[in-house]
């Protein structure tokens, strides 16, 4: 361990250029290519802004990127065990440096690319590459950027799909560069990019003498500021105290297998929302701590707890997706309303505890009663967003301590209700509430359009599309408003929100209200809701508004009700 200390600066040259017989391997466990189209951008953009800083008078002279953490296999291999993503992009890069040089059409160029590959793409003399990547992107980085020509090839894994994000990035950079050159010139450029690229950008290559040792020095490296990942620090931790050390391997694959599922998301998030379904709120520890102290206090070993992730990565991606085959069609209409239109993440943790763990009919109850509170207490009363979060949060963990109880599982449901029902403001609260709500963009197209499905009668049922809300005092109004000052504040208020169908939204446009009224709301729309602001007020001032929102205010409290929340 005391080798590990004993850091050295080397150039990213040194470390892929044929002077160093050893070929760089990336272990089979370590993670794909996840660098994203910003970190690749921030890549490039060190590169030519210290470039073209080095170049002035004073400037520095190199450019610190990092740390790398390796371990010498033998003289023919080294494991880079942190590292991977730098030395993989600067490997992308040296390729468009090279694939660019042979499009120049003189002898120059091509010897130029020639020198890159065999000097830093490809060991000449075993005819290896200087750089290989874990089993899932070996051969589609080795086939797609290190061969010479590359090939073409669909990238179907995630990490795939990076690594021709950045050689699309990379090869439009450079060529964006050099554009407006001619081949000679061109080349100079290119040379000086490839003279930065393997001289001046510098890593502290730290050697280890195990795996376990280097996941020791992530550790220590957060700890000291340097700053990992939750998601990075967990894997490392699993690696480290896995046994026996066979179980790498398959730890290793279920986690790719959830950075598969999880896509774009962010695999931070959800590790938070699953711990905090199965443990509460974290108070006042990070997350990797809290983690970490779990696994060892609950004495679960590194593989146990990776099939626990993976199991509820599978339940949660289903849940964010809407996944009507898996979640049901009958639940996912209000799982969409929670998770994807109203945006309530913090539901999440409740939402997985309920879908892992109750039966199907009882999971929509839950979700049902979960907007009903949401409703009532975040959109329509505007509480502390915290407070909610504490109710969730506890919730999420009582449903699997009850749950594994034989007797506490039977008053499971009442128990969800009732912490629901008491925290959620009464309905004279309600009331009280509605007379000055103002509501956001995707709050107003969701309660207008529950508003409205309740309110239209069972004769003249039509179906409602929440993308039309409108607004009876339009965004945009026309002269013929005489009271727009006096209106502006109350646009987004519910009193002056009501539902049209799409073509009537389109043609109301900005009309006075006296014409808006007798075109559209009396003679044409179908709707209830529409019919009864023209049947029910002759004009439309700041007075009407908030009248109408009274005349409201009863269903509001209706149709968000824990008793029957069928409408939610």
């Amino acid at each position: 361990m005391y080798e590990a200390f004993n850091a050295q600066p080397k150039n990213i040259g040194e470390m892929l250029g044929r002077n160093e017989s050893a070929r760089i391997v990336v272990p089979e466990f370590q993670r794909g290519y996840s660098w994203e189209k910003k970190h690749v951008e921030a890549f490039w953009s060190d590169v030519t802004e210290f470039q073209k800083q080095s170049e002035t008078r004073g400037g520095p002279e190199k450019y610190f990127l990092g740390p790398i953490v390796f371990r010498s296999e033998s003289k023919e291999k080294i494991f880079l065990l942190d590292g991977q993503q730098r030395l993989a992009t600067a490997t992308i890069l040296f390729a468009a440096l090279r694939d660019t040089a042979r499009g120049l059409g003189i002898q120059a160029a091509q010897d130029f690319a020639r020198d890159i590959h065999r000097d830093y793409i490809i060991k000449e003399d075993t005819g290896e590459y200087a750089l290989e990547l874990g089993d899932t992107d070996k051969l589609y980085f080795r086939e797609t950027v290190q061969k010479d020509p590359p090939t073409t090839k669909v990238p179907g894994l995630r990490s795939h799909r990076n690594i021709h994000r950045a050689q699309q990035i990379l090869k439009a950079s450079v060529q964006s560069k050099i554009a407006s050159l001619n081949p000679t010139a061109a080349l100079n450029e290119l040379k000086a990019l490839e003279r930065v690229l393997r001289r001046d950008l510098i890593m502290a290559a730290i050697p280890v003498e195990s795996e376990r040792d280097a996941f020791l020095i992530f550790e220590t490296l957060n700890d000291r500021g340097l700053r990992l990942s939750v998601p990075d620090l967990l894997l490392n931790y699993l690696m480290r105290v896995a046994q026996p050390e066979t179980d790498r391997s398959e730890i290793r694959e279920m986690w790719s297998g959830m950075l598969e599922k999880l896509g774009k998301r962010d695999i931070s998030r959800f590790l938070r929302h699953m711990w905090v379904s199965r443990y509460g709120d974290l108070k006042s520890k990070d997350l990797f701590t809290a983690l970490k102290n779990r696994i060892e206090d609950s004495k679960i070993s590194s593989l146990e707890f990776t099939r626990v992730c993976a199991s509820d990565c599978e339940k949660y991606v289903n849940l964010v997706d809407v996944d009507e085959e898996h979640i049901g069609s009958d639940a996912a209409p209000y799982v969409r309303r929670l998770v994807r239109q109203l945006d309530f993440q913090s539901s999440l943790p409740l939402l997985l505890s309920s879908y892992a763990l109750l039966s199907r009919d009882d999971f929509i109850q839950v979700v049902k009663w979960i907007l009903v509170f949401v409703t009532r207490y975040s959109i329509i009363s505007n509480l502390d967003m915290s407070g909610l979060e504490s109710i969730f949060f506890g919730l999420a963990r009582e449903i699997r301590k009850r749950m594994e109880d034989p007797e506490a599982k039977k008053g499971c449901m009442a128990y969800i209700k009732d912490t629901l029902r008491n925290n959620s403001p009464s309905d004279e609260q309600i009331k009280t509430a509605v007379e000055n709500l103002l509501l956001s963009p995707d709050e107003a197209k969701y309660v207008v359009a529950r508003l409205a499905t309740k309110m239209q009668t069972s004769t003249r049922e039509v179906a409602i599309d929440e993308a039309n809300l409108e607004h009876i005092f339009p965004k945009k109004p026309s002269e013929e408003w005489q009271n727009r000052d006096a209106m502006e504040p109350f646009l987004w208020h519910l009193g002056n929100l009501t539902m049209l169908g799409r073509r009537l939204n389109e043609a109301a446009a900005n009309k006075g209200y006296v014409q808006f009224k007798r075109e559209y709301y009396a003679n044409a729309s179908e709707l209830v809701m529409a019919q009864e602001v023209a049947k029910g007020y002759k004009e439309w001032n700041v007075n009407s508004i908030l009248h109408r929102a009274k005349v409201l205010a009863p269903f509001v409290a209706e149709i968000w009700n824990f008793d029957n929340p069928s409408c939610v």
